[in-house]
């Protein structure tokens, strides 16, 4: 198959129209998207993904009033879209519009990208576009067109290049179907921001947990259940103190790689590790193609770097990734809840 990868908005618009799938980049992570009115597309993203069946996709719009047209908004969601959309909010509203993929089911997951190029390919295909994260199921989403073109390419009819995203971890998922609104997936919108427009939000467990992260001895993996986000590199995820005791024990940087906010100074200057030096010194400079450490300095930066570097690492055959926890405040929720999937075994 040959893919058609161009920055021609009424192309990759039309590829849409003739029920075909193409990969698009959001503010938060690239998508694979078909048209929400085409089941036949749809199931091929599936395929495509290898993703269950049994797991919806968002449907993409270009504007609140065209969301309005096909499901029940309400006052709650108006509020909540004009606030945080365009942006990465994704609302579980009931649908109006039957005929919408999954037609099984009464419910739409509905949200508007940022980008207005994105937005004014939406309009011309039609829309709305449904589309999960570009990605293999159960491995990090893409936010790199270079991941995207060497996973996808020839297997999609078109990817559209505009501007890549920033964010870097997937939208916050907002159901107001049901007595009360329910926060389903945390992401970089805050629950206290949902909060100051739905005060009666309930935030289920493993959302509602103490800020305190539950985390293993380096380089032992924290969780048992099954992995999402995750590399296929073995994520370790590590308070500051085991992070820097990490470095300070002299890990083979072709085996393992570090991100996190706490790198000691010698490291950010270049000299190491203090016990093995040398050898770790030439075995990096063997390896000069890939970085090994990840500075940030918020959890904004963390999240945007992130899915990139799990890449990169997989990319350079990194075994184990050790990942400091991140800071508590703005940008901790979906930070957290991103790495402790991906710390996950199975």
């Amino acid at each position: 198959m040959k893919t058609l990868i161009s920055s021609d908005v009424s192309l990759l618009a039309n590829l849409i129209q003739e029920g075909k799938v193409v990969i698009f980049p959001t503010e938060t992570v690239y998508g694979i998207g078909a048209s929400t009115r085409s089941e036949e597309a749809c199931l091929r993203v599936y395929e495509i993904k290898g993703r269950p069946r049994d797991n919806p996709l968002i449907a993409h719009f270009h504007s609140i009033e065209f969301i309005e047209e096909v499901c029940v908004l309400g006052e709650l969601g108006r509020k909540l879209l004009e606030k945080f959309s365009p942006g990465p909010l994704t609302l579980i509203l009931p649908k109006k519009d039957k005929s919408l993929f999954p037609k099984e089911l009464d419910t739409l997951a509905v949200r508007i990208p940022k980008n207005p190029v994105i937005r004014e390919w939406i309009r011309q295909t039609g829309g709305p576009v449904s589309a999960p994260s570009a990605n293999l199921s159960g491995r990090p989403s893409l936010t790199k067109l270079t991941d995207v073109v060497r996973y996808f390419e020839g297997k999609v009819d078109g990817i559209l290049i505009a501007e890549e995203p920033s964010f870097g971890i997937e939208s916050t998922v907002v159901s107001l179907v049901g007595e009360h609104p329910t926060l389903l997936r945390p992401g970089s919108i805050e629950s206290e921001e949902l909060k100051t427009i739905l005060p009666n939000l309930i935030i289920p467990s493993p959302f509602e947990t103490s800020p305190v992260l539950s985390v293993s001895h380096v380089p032992l993996s924290p969780g048992t259940k099954y992995k999402h986000y995750a590399p296929s590199a073995q994520v370790v995820l590590a308070s500051r103190e085991e992070f820097i005791h990490s470095l300070e024990v002299g890990f083979d940087p072709k085996e393992t790689a570090w991100i996190g906010f706490s790198f000691p100074e010698k490291i950010r200057k270049g000299n190491l590790f203090s016990k093995t030096n040398e050898t770790v010194a030439k075995k990096r400079e063997e390896h000069s193609e890939f970085d090994h450490f990840s500075l940030v300095s918020t959890n904004e930066e963390y999240a945007s770097k992130l899915y990139a570097f799990f890449e990169a690492c997989d990319l350079a055959k990194i075994q184990t990734i050790i990942c400091e926890a991140p800071k508590l405040g703005r940008g901790w929720e979906g930070l957290r809840n991103r790495l402790e999937k991906a710390s996950r075994r199975n």
